[in-house]
This record gives structure tokens, sequence and C-alpha cells, in this order.
């Protein structure tokens, strides 16, 4: 695994780019307002920053090793860093990418760098992290003599004392990993600076290069995440190192979820939360007849599922699981109980429909019923109506959805018919329910009856004068007979000499089919009251009585 070329400290420090003067002016305007002050300034950025995104990372604020770094530190790993390319380094795809060709903080050597940064998405995110069980090769001090400055975003100038600090650098991997790694330095600023150097406990350049290892030994790091185009990724600047805590084992799986089956048990569980800083190689289970009562089943893999076939159906299984690394075995699950139990029993056809009824009507028998007892396990799906012209005889006739009457209009006024109805689902056809039997017939006629109409209905009469309309009688359902006719005349205002009403015949005899009319007289006389009247015809014939009105406005 190659890092980037070695360059000199020479080409590092040649003229500052376009970009770099733009962020060296802002600086000085910032540092001349009183504003930028060391790590008062970072505490501010971190008071104004948007929440960071919490992205892959597993835990965040976490504090700061040096003292000089205010910001609050994410616990990523180096795959989150390299993002979906991993191992491999590129810039593009990290969610540390800033632009096309940038990525993670803008200048590496800042003594104070921005503790958020926002990605290529809009996503704002810690730009200090925490990466724990690396190990470090390749690590070595530059020979360079770098006594004569100071990098200009830092204010440039000489390194106290003309001493010379050049950068210390060297390689990390995830411990157990043989690919996938990121550049680590020591920033010789930060060398000059006093915020790291010999002696430094959370900083030592010197102690550090004692802990290299072919994976043998385990380091946490915390610095700031820089891409170094077109190279690779790094912690830079490092401003922290810590020798790992030793492994522990790992905490207890999570959600373990029992599942019956016929004559099995499907077990499923999460991994734990915390591996105890060493990879999970096997699980173990454990199996009880009672609550808490489990004993060792057997160990698998890494692996996340397990199926026990060594268990009776109709009998609870309770069960845990722990995990194990090479520190040993961690806590046990929750506990999950299961019963296996046999399948049902395959589907078979549905009872018969119950309580089938017959109703006749005019040229049709209306059906209905009630569905199965049992639909056999299986949803049921149709029914089937069955018609006979004889008692047993019945046939199919009509396959209808799942409905529960049906009309059947297929037949003959006078003639019995006999029906039976059954119920098929997945499985097949139901017995026939009962039978059945229904004989549809016309409606009897209506009884005779006449009608009486007026025309007109309306008649508008001078003071003095009459208006006539004529009744008209009409026989209805073969009637026959002699309809007496009579009237009356009502006022509807304030009325003291009211108009007369004739009728002539003042009765009509008329023959089955035929009609009859009379003539209504409506009178007046100079002294009859003017103002609207309402003349109600009465016809009555036996039980039969109908009527009609006829409205009259007299007028001066």
């Amino acid at each position: 695994m190659a890092g980037r070329p070695v360059m000199s400290e020479g080409r590092r420090h040649g003229f500052p780019s376009r970009r770099t003067l733009c962020v060296l002016l802002i600086l000085l305007g910032l540092a001349i307002s009183g504003v930028v002050a060391g790590t008062w300034s970072s505490s501010i950025r971190n008071l104004l920053s948007p929440i960071p995104d919490r992205g892959s990372v597993t835990d965040l604020g976490l504090t700061s090793w040096n003292p000089h770094v205010s910001c609050s530190a994410d616990l990523v790993t180096i795959r989150d860093v390299l993002g979906p390319a991993y191992p491999s380094q590129t810039v593009n795809g990290s969610r540390y990418q800033t632009n096309s060709t940038a990525g993670g903080i803008p200048q590496e050597r800042a003594l104070s760098p921005p503790c958020t940064i926002t990605n290529r998405t809009g996503q704002v995110l810690s730009s200090f992290v925490q990466i724990n069980g690396v190990s470090l090769y390749g690590y070595g001090v530059k020979t360079t003599d770098c006594s004569g400055w100071y990098s200009k975003q830092n204010g440039g100038g000489r390194y106290p004392g003309n001493q010379t600090f050049c950068t210390n650098a060297g390689q990390i991997i995830t411990i157990g990993t043989k690919s996938g790694y990121m550049k680590l330095e020591i920033d010789r600023d930060w060398l000059g600076k006093g915020y790291c150097g010999v002696g430094v406990s959370y900083c030592d350049n010197a102690t550090l290069g004692q802990y290299q290892s072919n994976g043998s030994i385990s380091l946490d790091v915390q610095g700031f995440v820089f891409w170094e185009g077109p190279w690779h990724w790094e912690v830079h600047p490092l401003t922290g190192w810590r020798l790992s805590a030793p492994p522990t084992a790992p905490s207890a799986p999570r959600n373990l979820a029992a599942t019956g089956g016929n004559a099995q048990v499907t077990l499923n569980w999460q991994a734990p939360s915390s591996d105890g800083g060493s990879p999970i190689t096997n699980y173990k289970i454990y199996r009880g007849l009672v609550p808490g009562g489990e004993s060792l089943l057997t160990t698998v893999g890494n692996v996340l599922t397990y199926t026990d076939a060594a268990v009776t159906n109709g009998i609870p299984y309770y069960y845990q699981v722990t995990a194990v690394n090479s520190p040993g075995e961690g806590a046990k699950s929750n506990e999950a109980s299961a019963t296996p139990s046999a399948p049902p029993p395959p589907p078979s056809p549905p009872s018969a429909p119950i309580n089938l009824a017959a109703t006749a009507g005019n040229a049709q028998v209306i059906l209905t019923w009630q569905p199965p007892a049992s639909d056999g396990g299986s949803a049921i799906t149709n029914y089937r109506v069955y018609r006979g012209a004889t008692s047993g005889g019945e046939a199919l006739l009509s396959t209808l959805g799942v409905v529960t009457s049906y009309t059947d209009t297929a037949v003959t006024n006078g003639l019995t018919y006999y029906y039976q109805v059954t119920a098929t689902n997945g499985a097949g056809e139901s017995p026939k329910s009962n039978e059945v039997s229904a004989t549809p017939t016309a409606p009897p006629p209506p009884p005779p009856d006449f009608g009486i109409s007026a025309a007109p209905s309306s008649l508008t009469i001078h003071l003095g004068s009459s208006g006539t309309s004529t009744i008209t009688l009409s026989s209805l359902n073969g009637f026959a007979g002699t309809v007496s006719l009579s009237s009356s005349i009502a006022c509807s205002g304030t009325c003291i000499i009211y108009p007369t009403a004739t009728l002539n015949p003042a009765s009509v005899t008329l023959a089955a089919g035929g009609a009859g009319t009379s003539m209504l007289t409506v009178s007046t006389t100079v002294l009859t009251t003017p103002g609207t009247y309402v003349v109600m015809i009465t016809a009555t014939s036996g039980s039969i009585t109908h009527t009609v009105t006829v409205t009259v406005q007299v007028t001066i």
C-alpha cells in the first residue's frame, strides 16, 4: 500500500494559490476585527454551525484529547471516510467530498480548522473525527529543515528558537483488514506551536513511532479529515492518539425472535451494539423447556439466524443467544419462545349453504340463503344455483359471485320450479342446500274504477255573467255504473255573496270502458263578491269517490 509521492518541503511551500490568497485575506480581516482569536474563534464557529449530519458514524460529540481543539469528534471508520470506493482512494463519493476536487477541511496546516464542513450534497458534518482500532505502519520524520517558516495561513514567520519542525507521517489501517488505508500526519506547524511534540502526552510524535506494527498494536486517533489530491485521504492534522483499550467480550445480541414451524423453530437476531473491540467469531444458542432454564444447544458461526429442527410439535421452547469474540463470550440476549406445530390440514370444499328460501313473483322467483357454516379452510369464491321442473331434478342454472341472493327471471307464470344452491372454494364444490320451490303468478287485476277531469280547470267571470267547464268521467278497469255528481264553492278571501254552481246532468251512467260528461255552470250577479273561488266537483259511485276542482276568478 503506497502513500502519496514524497514531496520536498520547498514544493509544499511554493507560492500560494489564488484560493489560498482569498482565504488569507478573509482570515486577516477577521483577525483585525478581533473576531478570530485561537480557540475563541473555534468556539464561535461551533455555536453557529448547523447540527452535523450523523451519516454512518457510530457516535457523536466525543471530547477532543487535545485541549487546543474545541471541536467535538465523530466516531468513524476508515471505510466511512473512503466511502463506496473503499479500499481505493478517490475523492468522489466520499461523504467528506466538498467539491469535484476537494474534501475535508480546506487547509490541512491550519492551527484552528473548521469544526464542520458542508459536503457536496449539502449535508453539514463534523470534519473532526476519531478512528479506533487501527495499526500504524510506514511512520517517519522528515529531515528537511523547516525552521524558516510557519505556513502562511498560520501567520508565517520562523519557528521558536529556529527549531526544526517537519511533518511526521505514516499510514493507518483498520485492525483485521489488509487494505483500505489513510495517511496520518502530525503537522509541522502543530509541532512548532507546541500543540503536538516530544513529551506532549496526547500527541507525542516521537513515542508514536514506537507503536508501528503489522496489526498487533491497536491505536485510536483523532484529527481532521483532509483530501490530499490526487493521492489519498488523510488525518491531517493529527491532533491526538492513544493505545486502544484492550478488547472485551461483546454485548448481548439484540432483538432475538423465535418463529415456530412444523417440527422446527427459526431464530433471528441482530448483532450486538458493541463487539468489544474484537470481531465477533461465533454465536452460542441456548434452549430450555421453561423460562430461564436454557442450556447450551449449539455454537454457530458469525450468522444472525438459526433453525432448530430437534423439536417436537406442541411443546414450547425457550431460547437465548450470546456472541463470542477473542476475549470471550458476551451476555445473553433477551429470551424468546415459540411452539412448533403441524401445518393446518389442506382446505376442503365448504359445507352446504343454509336456509335457502324461494319467493314467487310475477314472472320471477327470488332466492335467498345464508353462507355455509364452514368454508372448509378456504375462502368461498362462488355460489351455484340449480333449478328443475320436478323435485330432485335440478340442473345448473347459473354461477354467481360471493352473494346470498338471486332473482330468476327466466320463468313462466303458473309453473312450479325447484331450486338448490351450492358454494365453491379453492378446494371444490359443497353439497347442495335444502330444496325449495315456488310458482310464479301474475298479479290480480286492479279493481274497477273511474276517473274524473275538468276542462278548462280555471275560469274568469265578470260580474253578472257565467262560465262553464266540462266534467269528464272515464271508466277504468271495466267499471260500469252510475256516478252521482255534486259541487261546493269555497272563497279564498272574505266573500259575502258567492256565485252559484250547477251540474247538468247531476249523474252520469258509464259503460265498461266508456266515458260520459256533465256541464259545470258557474253564474254570478252584479252583487257577487269579486274574488277567487274554488269549485269542488265530487263524483260518487258506491264506495268509490273522486274529486276535481275548478278555480274561478270573479272580476268587476
